[in-house]
């Protein structure tokens, strides 16, 4: 599976940290490990209520709270059933997930990020597959690239059973944000952005002297970045048989990869110095403070624009710029992004299943991409690019290109990359140590 990002809207900056770092998600992950056996019996001792026309649907994002309260009504308008949507908090929701599979209590819709620290519930079986009716025609509803990197393959090392058992309601990437008009301060042409890492460097260093903060991305971002750096030299299948152990992660390639944010060090053209801020602060620094000309963000980052900066439109997006000496065309991170799931074990599992088709036709989709904003994963959608934010223009682009890796990181793999490209920066490691240490943390 591939790493996942951030939540949606206002509190987007705090939910993709809840996917991607969040301590909560791991304690969780951990607890629901142990107890995987025991919620499976519990799912076999209590008998389910018979069916309702209420469904219940758990939504860790507050940024959606208000689309989901539409779509709830408009469902209940068009179906005749009721949709009560619990928003908990991107920080709360690993622990009332976690409570609710223990007093087997889950609701019939829920989030379920795609990766290795929700893979539990997947194993106890919480998760209805859905690849069957995927294969029936629903598939039409999403872009093939989202539908490979949400899929569970064979012999996972995470133990989970081949198959889908989430939908996306979106495919993210996350690209250079940038400001033109810094770039004109700094005498950078706003419309010439750069394509390679020494067009970058030379056109931070040109911010940089006029007084502008260059280049910074948040601590979470540290690992997907290294990701989008390696492609340079290797495959997506070498990716991939990295993140499963296949293949070591200290080699040259990976070498290259942190060799790049050792370059951007050197020249003196990275704003925070040692990457330590987390998402809002990295965003206040562009969209409110705007003391900084390019970030690494996620096309997530444009409803955070409109919730907190809403006069400032005036910003545009490219691709992550290809090394100097890449053997491949650089491929940005791709992951499934608001992805829901059904309660296999629960009282209305049509009726759930039903939502979920009616949650990714185009109509719902449409709105969604309005009122998020967001880039649905319904190609049909895409088709009025009238619609889109300019702001998006990249992500369009490179979002079919994305990596095609479904394995995900470990946990410790990301931790070791954010704490080991950190003390790079700082001049207290090397590369080969960093390495050294992800190897590590892989076998661990």
């Amino acid at each position: 599976m591939a790493t996942v990002g951030r939540g949606s809207g206002p509190s987007k900056r705090i939910s993709r940290r809840a996917l991607l770092r969040d301590a909560g998600a791991v304690t969780a992950a951990v607890a629901v490990a142990r107890l995987t056996s025991t919620m499976s019996a519990a799912s076999r001792v209590f008998a389910a209520p018979a069916a309702t026309r209420e469904l219940t649907f758990m939504n860790l994002s507050r940024g959606m709270a208000r689309p989901l309260g539409v779509l709830a009504t408009r469902y209940e308008g068009q179906r005749g059933v009721k949709v009560t949507v619990d928003t908990t908090g991107p920080i709360d929701y690993p622990a009332k997930l976690l409570a609710s599979a223990q007093t087997n209590n889950m609701p019939d819709v829920f989030f379920l990020p795609p990766n290795a620290a929700y893979a539990p519930y997947l194993k106890a079986g919480w998760a209805l597959p859905l690849k069957p009716e995927l294969d029936k025609g629903w598939k039409d509803n999403f872009s093939r690239t989202s539908l490979d990197l949400i899929e569970w393959r064979p012999d996972n090392p995470f133990g989970v059973p081949p198959g889908i058992f989430q939908v996306p309601l979106e495919l993210a990437t996350l690209q250079m944000i940038y400001n033109p008009a810094l770039f004109e301060r700094a005498k950078v042409p706003a419309n010439r952005v750069p394509f390679t890492m020494p067009q970058l460097i030379d056109t931070l260093k040109a911010l940089k002297a006029a007084g502008i903060g260059g280049f910074t991305t948040s601590v979470e971002a540290i690992p997907i970045l290294t990701q989008s750096f390696v492609s340079n030299w290797l495959t997506d299948k070498e990716i991939e048989a990295t993140h499963a152990g296949k293949l070591p992660w200290a080699s040259m390639a990976y070498k290259n990869a942190l060799q790049q944010f050792v370059d951007m060090s050197e020249a003196g053209v990275i704003f925070n110095s040692p990457l330590n801020a987390r998402w809002a602060e990295m965003e206040k620094s562009f969209y409110n403070v705007r003391e900084v000309g390019v970030i690494f963000d996620g096309q997530w980052t444009v409803a955070v624009q409109r919730a907190t900066a809403p006069d400032f439109t005036a910003y545009g997006s490219f691709r992550v710029p290809r090394a100097a000496d890449a053997k491949h065309a650089q491929r940005s991170v791709g992951f499934p992004d608001r992805n829901l799931a059904v309660n296999a074990k629960g009282r209305n599992v049509e009726e759930a299943l039903a939502f979920l088709k009616w949650m990714t036709d185009k109509e719902q989709a449409d709105y969604l991409m309005d009122a998020v904003p967001m880039l649905p994963t319904n190609p049909a959608s895409l088709l009025d690019t009238a619609r889109i934010p300019a702001q998006f223009s990249a992500f369009v682009v490179e979002g079919p290109k994305a990596q095609k890796v479904s394995t995900v990181r470990s946990q410790r793999v990301d931790e070791a990359f954010t704490k080991g490209v950190q003390a790079l920066l700082l001049k207290r490691t090397t590369t080969d140590q960093v390495l050294a240490d992800v190897d590590k943390a892989q076998k661990s």
